[in-house]
């Protein structure tokens, strides 16, 4: 039998406990996860993992979240040093599970290939690319909100990892946003009649 020994500074045993933590606090707060999917592009040393957690009841939102994009490197040269996470009502705006993995890792690889800075609040504005079920075609990257307070700041040895809240919005609500300010837009979202996590509901 061989053993092999591996330093705690290897790049695979440092993600594994990069995941055993975040991991552990996701489950902690959604239960367990049903489905993984795994990002690479070994060419710019990106390796992200995105888990789907389901709702457990009608009244509690499902969630698509990541873990390792906080590691990712952008152009910059600078890592991302956050997580994301997507709050959608059960059904998922009538949408499967593969079609929203495939649309989150697109806005993953923009990210990571286009945006110089992890600053929020940040709008993408509306893109083809969005779930052909949903209105929301755009998309608010902000602080973390409605969620406990263990998930806004993740301490891994010395690093401190913020959990984003990826929200997707409607053309008109990304306009408020750009035009009005975040503020404008809480106040918008508080006096409407449809819930923020639902991507089906009209501009």
């Amino acid at each position: 039998m061989q053993i092999n020994k591996e330093s705690c500074r290897g790049i695979i045993l440092e993600f594994d406990i990069r995941r055993t933590i975040i991991l552990n606090l996701y489950i902690k707060e959604w239960s367990m996860p049903e489905y993984r999917v795994i990002m690479t592009k070994p060419e710019i040393g990106v390796y992200i993992e995105l888990y789907y957690f389901p709702s457990i009841d009608v009244n509690i939102p499902a969630r698509f979240a990541t873990v390792g994009l906080s590691n990712s490197i952008r152009k910059t040269g600078k890592p991302i040093e956050n997580e994301w996470m997507i709050a959608l009502k059960p059904d998922l705006g009538q949408e499967n599970i593969d079609r929203i993995f495939s649309y989150f890792c697109d806005i993953i690889a923009h990210n990571i290939e286009h945006i110089q800075s992890s600053e929020v609040p940040r709008v993408m504005t509306e893109s083809a690319l969005a779930p052909e079920n949903w209105t929301t075609k755009a998309l608010l990257i902000d602080e973390l909100r409605g969620e406990s307070e263990d998930l806004e700041q993740i301490k891994i040895g010395e690093e401190i990892i913020n959990v984003l809240w990826v929200v997707p919005i409607t053309p008109k609500e990304s306009r408020i946003i750009l035009q009005e300010g975040i503020d404008a837009f809480d106040a918008y979202i508080d006096n409407h009649y449809y819930s923020i996590i639902d991507p089906t509901r009209p501009d």
